[in-house]
């Protein structure tokens, strides 16, 4: 049985060329999950990551599942999930699979708010396919980790990464699939991220005339990365410039805004890349709390109507629909929850200086974690910030007896029975921390957790209010 290795090898698209719409059957056991239901998806796209739902079935008594995907016209990645477990699958026309979706382990059980990624078993897989063939390769990336790290830490990678890379050439030299060829090159691109190689080198090396590959996640997580915070930076640096970035925003000047990226010679040369950053800027820029949250969805309707290109139109679409009113800016909606004195406190009595909310619960050693960074940060800026935890334990005894077990916990503890406020923050997992205004308007959200930067921010504040 085969194990696909997950931590190089999830989430994997489009790149072979169409063929015939074709079903794919996917068969396997699921024995921990009888009665549960087993459901596969895919991505429209991979700046939003809005998941599409293709089939699903209901595990047996005896564990056993089929599912059929209708339609399959190309190479894709997909995912199977059931309940808050997520297993990577790649698939092809007219092919059948035989998978296991393990169990989960003792610390998967304990955040039921956090999607877990699950390692997929494949039974009798041939090995060209791809799955067999990232398997191989993610063996060959372990070997060669082993090997090498010291080379990382010392920064000293990138003739070795070479190596590698000339070596899987050879490796893979029979191998004509080029759905494979793309996950084997923009795995490498990303891992060259990482070890600090030049924004030009990398531009040339995989952006210069070569394809947007909307669908390819190991090509979007290098765009992604690659371009991270683009649009906001390259809005500083032609400030002061007559073509000012900012002025085509505020304007909501999609065309103008367009052709004055193309000082970039990367994206002078490809529409749809240049296209693709500005819808990746405008979704940051949207949640950065710097621009009119009015004007950012103003320029994203005109480019779902006016751009040329479809995968885009419904990008910005996707990124539309994506935005929630929980986001800077927005009013922090209202609760009223339960204290450790048993009386009743409310989001309101908060107001006249900023808040650090936290949603936690007690079994996660992740929370724990950072409660403990988050006592000394209270005792460090508590005169001018609030300090404040939400509870997502099963119940208010159990907070109780945390809290009695812990007394350096000693700022405002409230229990979400329902998990109510939980859903109306739009919590994802599990420590989540927003930051809110002494108005009672988000800040941060989510904020940096406390172990990660939250203390600058925390800084700033302070001295602002001296």
């Amino acid at each position: 049985m085969l194990r696909l290795r997950t931590h190089l090898a999830f989430f994997f698209s489009v790149l072979s060329v169409a063929t015939f719409a074709q079903p794919v059957v996917i068969t396997g056991t699921a024995n921990t999950y009888k009665g549960k239901t087993i459901t596969a998806y895919s991505y429209q796209d991979f700046i939003t990551n809005t998941p599409v739902m293709i089939a699903s079935d209901k595990i047996s008594d005896s564990g056993h599942f089929t599912i059929t995907l209708p339609n399959i016209k190309t190479d894709q990645y997909l995912y199977l999930n059931i309940e808050n477990f997520n297993g990577s699958i790649y698939v092809a026309p007219g092919k059948s699979y035989q998978v296991v979706f393990p169990p989960p382990d003792s610390l998967h059980y304990q955040n039921p708010f956090i999607t877990h990624i699950v390692d997929l078993g494949f039974v009798n897989n041939k090995a060209n396919d791809i799955n067999s063939m990232v398997i191989d390769f993610n063996e060959q990336w372990d070997l060669f980790w082993k090997k090498y790290y010291t080379y990382f830490v010392r920064k000293e990678a990138t003739t070795v990464l070479d190596s590698f890379r000339i070596t899987m050439q050879q490796r893979y030299s029979d191998v004509k699939n080029e759905y494979f060829w793309g996950y084997l090159n923009y795995t490498i691109a990303e891992i060259e991220i990482n070890i600090l190689v030049g924004q030009k080198t990398l531009a040339n090396k995989y952006l210069k005339n070569k394809p947007v590959l909307y669908h390819n996640y190991e090509y979007m997580k290098f765009f992604n990365d690659y371009f991270k915070d683009y649009l906001g930076q390259f809005a500083l640096e032609r400030s002061n410039h007559d073509d000012d970035v900012n002025r085509f925003i505020k304007g909501n000047d999609y065309p103008n805004l367009l052709e004055v990226m193309k000082i970039n010679p990367i994206l002078r040369s490809n529409d749809s890349l240049c296209e693709l950053v500005l819808l990746k800027g405008l979704y940051e820029l949207y949640y950065s709390g710097d621009y009119d949250k009015d004007i950012i969805k103003a320029m994203l309707k005109n480019i779902s109507v006016l751009s040329k290109i479809d995968e885009d139109k419904l990008i910005a679409k996707n990124i539309l629909n994506s935005f929630t009113e929980i986001t800077g800016g927005n009013e922090a909606p209202e609760f009223t929850l339960k204290d450790m004195q048993g009386d009743q406190t409310s989001l309101i009595d908060f107001r006249g200086k900023y808040l650090y909310l936290c949603f936690f619960k007690s079994s996660v050693s992740e929370c724990m974690s950072e409660l403990d960074v988050m006592s000394a940060l209270r005792r460090q800026y508590g005169k001018k910030i609030n300090f404040v935890c939400i509870s997502e334990d099963d119940t208010y005894a159990d907070l109780q007896k945390f809290l009695d077990q812990n007394k350096i916990y000693n700022w405002p503890f409230l229990f979400d029975e329902g998990h109510k406020v939980l859903k109306q923050y739009d919590v994802k997992t599990l420590p989540e921390f927003f930051l809110i205004n002494s108005k009672g308007h988000f800040l941060k959200s989510p904020a940096d957790p406390p172990s990660h930067g939250i203390q600058q921010t925390f800084d700033v504040i302070v001295s602002h209010k001296k």
